[in-house]
């Protein structure tokens, strides 16, 4: 079980890098693009394309960041909120695994939510971060709940 969780986790990986690499890309071509739309307004003395390229480019810097930092966190507390449950045998490994799952598909849809953002954002059109919160909301209502229930689990089957 530990084998197939582990094989799963790394293909949940190398989907992240790869996310996490076209955020990025993304993300660096929409800040240019925000410059290069400020120097010509700029160049045209319109202050209104200054600062819609000022605030374009600060709303797709902190959606990348948010997208960046908050994803790895977030697949990190499936393992920290299992490690002092009080489940025991089979049944706390099953809640482990099931926690690590739900973490690193979270953040994984988390990260995916923060890239169309971004190109939304890079488009000039709303990016909406609020999709993202509701990713990141629901992994750590999913990794609470597995917390919860693998100790309820384990003593209901009398595993403990």
């Amino acid at each position: 079980m530990a084998e197939v969780t582990e094989l799963i986790l790394a293909v949940l990986r190398q989907a992240w890098l790869t996310l996490a690499g076209a955020l990025a890309a993304v993300a660096v071509l929409a800040l240019l693009s925000q410059v290069l739309r400020a120097a010509a307004g700029s160049a045209l003395s319109a202050r209104l394309f200054v600062w819609q390229a000022i605030s374009g480019g600060l709303s797709v810097l902190i959606l990348a960041l948010f997208g960046r930092l908050g994803a790895p966190l977030l697949a990190q507390a499936g393992p920290q909120a299992l490690r002092d449950s009080a489940g025991c045998g089979p049944v706390a490994d099953l809640g482990a695994l099931a926690a690590a799952l739900i973490a690193a598909l979270a953040a994984l849809r988390l990260l995916g939510t923060a890239f169309v953002a971004v190109v939304w954002a890079s488009a000039g059109a709303s990016a909406s971060l609020s999709g993202a919160l509701v990713q990141a909301a629901e992994a750590v209502f999913g990794v609470l709940l597995a917390a919860v229930a693998t100790p309820i689990v384990a003593h209901f089957l009398g595993v403990c």
